[in-house]
């Protein structure tokens, strides 16, 4: 924005008279609300380089502040549009996850049992956040305890909760930019009745001022009228705002460039380039819509979205048009909520399975494969609406390759049903539908689950070959460890059941080895890629090791079977630790946190693979000395 050559002139008035009133202090009026804000959900926004939905971003902004996915019981839209439309309406509002009692004793603050604070209660302790905000970062990150890791994390989000509450602050009305005086008023085109304006009000009216202001350099600050002192006050709280306002709220505007697909806020454009007519149009669109939002005009609020949408992708490049084209689509994935309809008809499925133990009716098994059934068409279905979203393979983080192996056990246990229709296929299927998708849940809470792929990644073909082959092998590999276990519950239980032992000891070794051929496919193709991308065909990687620990442990087994060194038992004990070898070799080598493969390392797992280590383990051997009491041996 430019204030044409009276620069040094307000500078130095800011100098002289530093009394400025802050932009935290906006009038607080009693907000109507819309009801419906699907309209603002659709606005398309820019976030780590992907064109996204403003609901996908504010149901990411919520989990990260709350580790919830709704607020009050209504979706995380609902919240952000009261935090960039009414934000002086969310300071009670408990967002704030803080799991640290050490914290809230630093700050003096009683601990909530549902570990949640809203900005009021934490605003008094900003100061001694950034404090110690300021010690931890200092601190080398290997090295941070876990409190000293949450300090920053509750500091970041704080941080995060300020810049986009002022991400279009630029609309609400604000003390600096109050006009009493009536001669300044009619100068500037103004109603006479109305006292209250925002920045973007007086910014427009930024030339009118340049021109009433432009000789009073020449006189002095006392000879001034009182329109005049009203217009160079307005200008020097403009100047002062637009230094105060860099880089504040979301990435929600394309620049002026199409062929730069870099976007920048609201309040970035204003600055660099509120000369341009599309760029006023579109600060007047925000405008609009907290304007509407705030009177409850919803018709008005729904436009206002939609003009100010279409601006923005009337602007955008040919591939952020072609983009932008899948919001609709990731919309409705977002609120079609399919993953937990899966989960809960897996839930279904087991529980049918252990009403079946006690009333063994034929039909509780169609039940039972119809509930499964059920859980696997939504589960498939989030799977390719997340293929057709970002047009690529359905596996390229951890998280997607927990909803992937879901799927595919899930296809397998079903496959398997068929034919065996003895629950085999209903149980395994049920429990690592469920089990799969809940780890998927945590690592959700990491944030938004489409993101761009990290450029070791960037090619479909090797996508849609080596990791979905080597992930379909550990979904072999996983089915076979699940039989394996069900294998030694029924010699638990019913040993002298010789026949449905037999049956299952046989999809064991059918599934087993389909498992061992995708893993070895995978890694052969895994190779192949490297040499393509490292110019090595094997480094000995860790995430490489683990491929090969899959391949040579499934092989093991087979042998020591071949070579009858160990019975059915044996084959199950085996594919039951096969369990543990994909576990390490999925996302346990990601601990050692060295190698190529660092797109997939995470934290926080350690503890969690060791107690199933541990428990896997000691189901195992107990379960081996109580069979080899009963005469069946490994």
């Amino acid at each position: 924005m430019k204030f044409s050559n009276k620069i040094f002139l307000i500078s130095f008035l800011i100098l002289i008279n530093p009394v400025l009133t802050s932009r935290a202090d906006e009038k607080s009026p009693v907000p109507q609300h819309v009801h419906d804000v699907q309209a603002l959900g659709r606005v398309a926004i820019q976030e780590e380089g992907r064109i996204k939905p403003l609901d996908t971003y504010a149901r990411g902004i919520l989990l990260q502040f709350s580790g919830k996915r709704s607020f009050e019981g209504k979706p995380a839209i609902h919240w952000l549009a009261k935090l960039l439309f009414a934000p002086w309406d969310t300071n009670d509002d408990k967002v704030f996850l803080i799991n640290s009692p050490e914290i809230l004793m630093a700050i003096g603050l009683p601990v909530d049992h549902n570990r949640r604070y809203n900005f009021s209660q934490l605003e008094s302790g900003l100061a001694k956040f950034r404090e110690l905000a300021m010690a931890a970062n200092a601190i080398d990150p290997k090295e941070r305890s876990v409190v000293e890791q949450e300090i920053l994390r509750v500091y970041n989000n704080l941080n995060l909760y300020l810049k986009i509450r002022n991400a279009f602050s630029f609309t609400v009305a604000h003390d600096d930019f109050t006009i009493k005086d009536a001669a300044a008023k009619t100068l500037l085109d103004f109603p006479a009745l109305r006292n209250d304006y925002s920045f973007l009000d007086i910014a427009l009216k930024a030339d009118q001022l340049n021109e009433e202001t432009y000789d009073l350099e020449k006189k002095k600050s006392d000879q001034w009228s009182a329109e005049e002192k009203e217009f160079m006050r307005l200008l020097r709280n403009l100047y002062q705002w637009s230094l105060n306002a860099s880089g504040e709220g979301m990435a929600i505007v394309p620049s002026l460039n199409p062929e730069e697909e870099t976007w920048e806020s609201a309040w970035d454009m204003a600055k660099h380039n509120f000369s341009d007519p599309r760029v006023r149009e579109e600060l007047k669109n925000i405008q609009n819509l907290a304007q509407a939002y705030n009177d409850g005009k919803q018709l008005e609020f729904n436009m206002a979205a939609k003009v100010f949408n279409l601006s923005v992708v009337g602007r955008m490049s040919a591939a952020e048009k072609e983009t932008s084209k899948k919001i609709p689509l990731e919309v409705f994935y977002n609120q079609s909520q399919l993953f937990l309809m899966a989960w809960i008809f897996y839930l279904l499925t087991f529980f049918t399975f252990l009403f079946s133990l006690i009333w063994p009716k034929k039909l509780l098994h169609k039940v039972g494969f119809t509930l499964l059934l059920l859980a696997f068409l939504p589960h498939l279905s989030a799977l390719l609406l997340r293929m057709l979203i970002m047009s690529r393979p359905p596996v390229t983080n951890l998280y997607e390759t927990f909803i992937f192996v879901g799927v595919i056990t899930v296809f397998l246990s079903l496959l398997t049903e068929l034919f065996n229709k003895k629950w085999l296929g209903l149980v395994v299927g049920s429990i690592s539908g469920f089990v799969f998708l809940a780890i998927a849940d945590k690592f959700s809470a990491e944030g938004d689950t489409l993101r761009m792929l990290v450029a070791v990644l960037n090619s479909n073909f090797w996508l849609s070959t080596h990791v979905l082959s080597i992930t379909i092998g550990y979904s072999g590999c996983c089915v076979a460890g699940l039989m394996g276990h069900v294998y030694i519950l029924q010699a638990l239980i019913r040993p002298r059941d010789k026949e449905g032992l037999n049956s299952t000891y046989r999809y064991i070794l059918g599934i087993l080895g389909f498992g061992l051929t995708m893993a070895f496919l995978g890694t052969m193709l895994g190779g192949i890629w490297a040499d393509q991308s490292w110019g090595r065909f094997w480094g000995w990687d860790p995430k490489e090791n683990g491929a090969l620990l899959i391949v040579l442990w499934t092989s093991i087994v087979f042998h020591a079977k071949a070579g009858r060194l160990i019975r059915p038992l044996g084959v199950a004990v085996g594919a039951a630790i096969g369990l543990i070898v994909v576990m390490w070799a999925w996302f346990g080598v990601n601990l050692l946190s060295i190698g190529l493969h660092s797109y997939g390392f995470t934290s926080g797992i350690a503890t969690n693979l060791i107690i199933y280590f541990v428990l896997e383990i000691l189901f195992l051997s107990v379960s081996v000395i109580i069979l080899r009491k009963k005469g069946i041996y490994v």
